[in-house]
């Protein structure tokens, strides 16, 4: 008996060794193949970067800063590695431009994947591949949101903009003594959420007073799971093994029923022959008339709406108001646009968001500063040159947005928080391809009026009403879960403005 015990683990333990000898001769065979490309040293012979690039998020940076270092050290285009898994990083403003609008390289289906099925659950399609009908073109798909979201639209949805910054608002008046802790970030988000639940999918829930959490806590670990994901190689073998894993997947379904309920109570109404919003719930529904769309289709297009709906405006107002604590003259100056465009008004005004000059200079700065979604992923389709260098066929691609933005080539002191640069009518010539914060190109995001529209009403109405106080002894660390956000918080206490 031990003779076949003994005979067994022996087995094992040579094809382990024979697994392991086959997988480094593979490994060396496929660096040897990009050889030509910079390449920061290696750390480890079979994990590559890796190591240094989740190190970053220990650090309170995004995975993105450890990119940014490499390239001013080793030129804008280089080669890292995840494991086996080699990726192109590209920072020429001239490349990305090629990349992103000349050749538009379609969306790398492999860096999707994770934001597409997460631990074997569904969470939406939409973001990773566009998955619709051959006959129906990426273009004309887009065309069914894109007409309630460009700004003559936009206009008419003022009204709920400011009724949610009155909700929001009077939320926070019950806590402004000066004493009690504020999270800012939890409040932006959960007032971004009532935004994006009212006009898109015509929903109201009780979210701004923090009462009903579910959607806010579904939203958040849906991102955390994203996040431990995309840096687990076996990812995909842990489906339900740990209490982790079940809770991330349990709040993916918690979105998609609440879609599905969504999406079945408006077809209700609509077969009633009642009045309905025209709104992206209703684009949604429309597209259940293009053959091949079901309603897991729409399912995926709502929860995708649903989470970017929203994560985008509160992590940028959460990054302003900590840069703007940091800069009291900034701060105030600020303030006094305010008052001199909305003077005793509690509303803004569609006409009013062009006068609120400085707040879009500042919203600029943030994300400059701060990019919420750092970068985007493209694949190679067929052997092309980039840079001057021979890139093989199906090749990840990365333009980063935080790096273009940090580049110290194209930006004066850009660690630096100055909105004001943003004046400068040179730079903004010269940063068309290095500031692209919402993507560039046919498949740039196409919520981004709507996102920074959002964000000037609700800035200004919060500044308007409230003074506020940083706790003293919070870091400026970044979290990143996809997207970044504060790490701490931004904990404030607020008092009213006289």
């Amino acid at each position: 008996m031990l003779d076949v015990i003994l005979y067994a683990v022996g087995t094992v333990l040579l094809v382990c060794v024979a697994f392991v000898f086959i997988f480094a001769v593979f490994l060396a065979n496929k660096r040897r193949q990009f050889s030509h490309i910079p390449s920061p040293p290696i750390g480890s012979f079979f994990k590559g970067h890796a190591d240094e690039i989740t190190e970053m998020r220990h650090k309170g940076f995004p995975t993105d800063h450890k990119f940014l270092e490499w390239h001013i050290e080793y030129g804008k285009v280089l080669l890292v590695w995840f494991w086996h898994v080699p990726l192109l990083l590209v920072a020429g403003s001239e490349m990305v431009k090629e990349i992103l609008i000349v050749k538009n390289l379609p969306k790398d289906p492999q860096s999707y994947e994770i934001l597409s099925y997460l631990y074997g659950q569904r969470r939406f399609y939409l973001i990773g591949h566009f998955r619709v009908p051959k006959t129906l073109t990426f273009k004309k798909r887009l065309v069914l949101f894109k007409t309630n979201l460009f700004p003559r639209s936009l206009k008419d949805l003022m009204s709920s903009f400011n009724s949610t910054a009155d909700l929001l608002l009077d939320h926070l008046s019950t806590m402004a003594d000066g004493k009690t802790l504020i999270c800012m970030v939890d409040e932006f988000a959960r007032a971004a959420l009532d935004v994006i639940c009212k006009v898109a999918f015509g929903m109201e829930i009780d979210v701004i007073s923090g009462k009903d959490t579910k959607f806010t806590d579904a939203v958040s670990l849906s991102f955390h799971g994203v996040e431990e994901a995309t840096f687990d190689l076996f990812h995909k073998f842990k489906v339900f093994q740990f209490p982790f894993q079940r809770r991330v997947v349990s709040s993916v379904k918690f979105l998609r029923e609440t879609a599905r309920k969504v999406i079945e109570v408006r077809k209700s109404a609509m077969k009633r022959g009642e009045q309905v919003p025209d709104d992206i719930l209703q684009r949604i529904i429309e597209q259940e008339k293009i053959p091949g769309v079901g309603i897991e289709e729409m399912l995926d297009d709502f929860v995708t709406f649903f989470i970017a709906g929203h994560e985008t405006t509160s992590n940028m107002l959460a990054f302003c108001v900590l840069d703007l604590a940091d800069h009291p003259d900034i701060l105030d100056s600020l303030v006094g646009e305010i008052f001199d465009v909305l003077g005793d008004k509690k509303h803004v005004a569609f006409d009013d968001l062009a006068k609120l000059h400085q707040h879009g200079l500042v919203l600029k700065e943030t994300l400059r500063r701060h990019p919420t979604a750092t970068g985007t992923l493209r694949r190679t389709n067929k052997e092309m040159e980039i840079g001057g260098y021979k890139i093989p066929a199906n090749v990840s691609v990365m333009t980063s947005t935080y790096v273009s933005s940090h580049f110290p080539e194209y930006w004066n002191k850009p660690e630096e928080y100055n909105p004001y640069r943003f004046e400068d009518e040179e730079l903004l010539k010269r940063s068309h391809y290095n500031y692209f914060p919402f993507s560039l190109g046919p498949r740039n995001c196409i919520g981004q009026n709507f996102a920074q529209i959002e964000a000037k009403v609700l800035l200004s109405r919060f500044l308007q009403t409230f003074k506020f106080s940083l706790v003293p002894g919070q870091s400026r660390d970044v979290l990143e879960r996809v997207t970044l956000r504060p790490k701490d918080g931004v904990m404030c206490t607020l008092t009213k403005r006289n």
